[in-house]
């Protein structure tokens, strides 16, 4: 598509000029095809060519892909960028298309005759996260009659029910985020009250059936769409990047070249700001969720000087050109005004793109799930691509401000309409932002034992005549949210041989027998997915096991039985 859409702006050189217009309008929209389908899939194939071959990369690992795919992405770019710039410094329109079509074509067969031999690495495809997202809309759609639940045990949970992701007002539980156009969203993963109790296996069936998601699933889904009003005050920087590739370029009619500047350092500047800006935040420091609001925010501001550095210079020129009486619709006339005016907007411009094309990935990774950051790239490219499409119906909207010429026209008045909208933009971005919180899944099923058993381990330093112990197994979203907090007690026994001899002396050393800690991680572990928690968090059944334990170590030392702790006390 994107190679069709050059070779059309190419041989557009050979119509009338009611033709080359309407060329340029199928031209237009074919490359903008072309490149929305382009820049992520192609990022995405590098990452994968650069990946070790693991399902499951750690987040460590998955950084370490991440740096090395925006470093090469980075100097193909700026690699791209300068030969263009010395090779078609004095090429006109047409011939710089078709060189570029000639370019993206030989590339495309190197691309091709690659893949015959066998030079990439094909991977099995996994799966992707569009898929959770359409199957919780059906399933929420289906469990539109059923009702909320009660406690979070009415949900379907991939491993064991979390109070602290839940809320519950007016006598119902919905799933966290609580968002009031997202609640219906929470019926996808509810399980029908009428057949209680459902055994795993027909959960299982309902959720292969598209009846039912996991609640871990609903979360995922209801925090991206969460986004959807934070995402809508990137427009405006969108926009200040669509006409920073169309009406900055004309503000360069009737100025003075007096060093023979060509328009393409100007395009050079912007890009190797943009670039540098971006190595600049590559660091890790850089990527935290504070700096990349920051980050974000300062882009916002560098939008919105860009505009009202652009209304100042356009509003100057056109005083200049009434001033010295110069003919508005001929082109050939000078004023006397450098293009190199020009340079701060094409520099604020590129500060703003380098802040913002790694800038929205970064806080996308920071508010979605896992599963969820594949979308990364692409909702990158959307926010900064969808100025293109509707600049236009902007454009038609200050229609009145747009004449036959640019120098009749009245760009300085558009320009101080999108620093405005710049501004409003920013407001809404820091009320949003500072509202939005960072995600956290939390889990269940593996951080709380790891701590409990952290805890355990710690105490059996302690004095061996400490009569009890606890195990804490702290369930937490991340935040000062409500916690589930399981706490088994059970005494710490000694040997009767040691005890009979501490009556005569203290300093005799006793034996302390420790606690199994390792049988509550790996009774919970072997827990299957979609199986109820009634089982597991009932104090009866988490002493069950640990009071077996405790018997089998008594009777192996020859200790009496629990039940005539008299006869045997310190």
């Amino acid at each position: 598509m994107y190679i069709a859409g050059l070779m059309l702006l190419w041989c557009s050189k050979y119509l009338s000029p009611t033709g080359k217009i309407d060329v340029f309008y199928a031209a237009a929209v074919i490359l903008a095809v072309g490149m929305a389908g382009q820049n992520p899939p192609l990022r995405a194939f590098l990452a994968d060519q650069l990946s070790d071959e693991i399902e499951n990369p750690t987040e460590e690992k998955q950084k370490e892909i991440d740096d090395r795919t925006n470093i090469l992405w980075r100097v193909a770019r700026f690699s791209g960028a300068t030969i263009a710039l010395v090779s078609l410094r004095n090429a006109t329109r047409e011939m710089a298309f078709g060189v570029s079509a000639l370019v993206m074509g030989a590339n495309l067969l190197l691309f091709l005759f690659g893949y015959g031999l066998s030079c990439y690495k094909l991977h099995k495809p996994d799966g992707s996260s569009s898929g959770i997202i359409l199957r919780v809309l059906k399933a929420a759609r289906r469990n539109r009659n059923r009702n909320y639940p009660q406690t979070e045990k009415g949900f379907y949970w991939k491993t064991l029910p979390q109070p602290g992701l839940i809320d519950k007002s007016n006598g119902q539980t919905c799933l966290k985020p609580k968002v009031l156009f997202l609640r219906r969203l929470d019926k996808a993963a509810v399980i029908d009250e009428r057949t209680l109790p459902v055994s795993p296996k027909e959960q299982k069936e309902q959720v292969l059936g598209g009846h039912l998601c996991t609640a871990e699933q609903v979360r995922e889904v209801k925090r991206l769409f969460t986004l959807i009003p934070i995402w809508t005050s990137f427009l405006g920087c969108s926009l200040v990047a669509a006409t920073g590739n169309t009406f900055f370029y004309e503000q360069t009619s009737n100025m003075a070249d007096n060093i023979k500047v060509p328009l393409n350092v100007l395009f050079a500047l912007r890009s190797i700001i943009c670039y540098i800006i971006s190595f600049m935040f590559s660091s890790e420091i850089a990527r935290r969720q504070l700096v990349t609001r920051i980050r974000i925010g300062v882009k916002m501001i560098c939008s919105a000087l860009c505009c009202f550095v652009a209304w100042q210079v356009e509003a100057h020129r056109l005083y200049l050109i009434e001033e010295e009486n110069i003919d508005p619709m001929d082109s050939n006339q000078t004023i006397s005004m450098s293009v190199l005016w020009l340079i701060p907007q094409f520099i604020l411009l590129g500060l703003m793109e380098g802040l913002a094309t790694e800038g929205l990935q970064e806080f996308f990774y920071n508010h979605v799930a896992i599963s969820m950051r594949s979308y990364g790239p692409s909702f990158s490219e959307c926010v900064l691509g969808f100025g293109n499409f509707i600049s236009m119906p902007f454009v038609l909207l200050c229609r009145s401000w747009f004449k036959d010429s640019i120098n009749t026209s009245h760009l300085d008045k558009y320009y101080l309409t999108l620093a405005i909208l710049s501004f409003v933009c920013l407001v809404m971005y820091a009320y949003a932002s500072y509202s939005l919180k960072p995600f956290h899944m939390g889990n269940a099923s593996e951080e709380p034992l790891l701590q409990s058993h952290a805890s355990t381990e710690a105490e059996e330093g302690l004095p061996p005549d400490e009569e009890l112990k606890e195990i804490l197994v702290h369930g937490t979203d991340g935040l000062a949210e409500s916690q589930l907090t399981w706490n088994v007690s059970f005494p710490r026994r000694r040997n009767v041989a040691n005890a009979a001899a501490a009556t005569a002396t203290e300093s005799q050393p006793t034996k302390s027998f420790s606690f199994p800690s390792r049988s509550i991680s790996l009774r919970l572990k072997d827990k299957k997915v979609g199986e109820s928690a009634a089982n597991v968090d009932s104090p009866e059944h988490m002493e069950e096991p640990l009071l077996q334990s405790h018997a089998s170590t008594e009777a192996e030392e020859g200790l009496p039985p629990d039940d005539k702790p008299e006869s045997h006390r310190d």
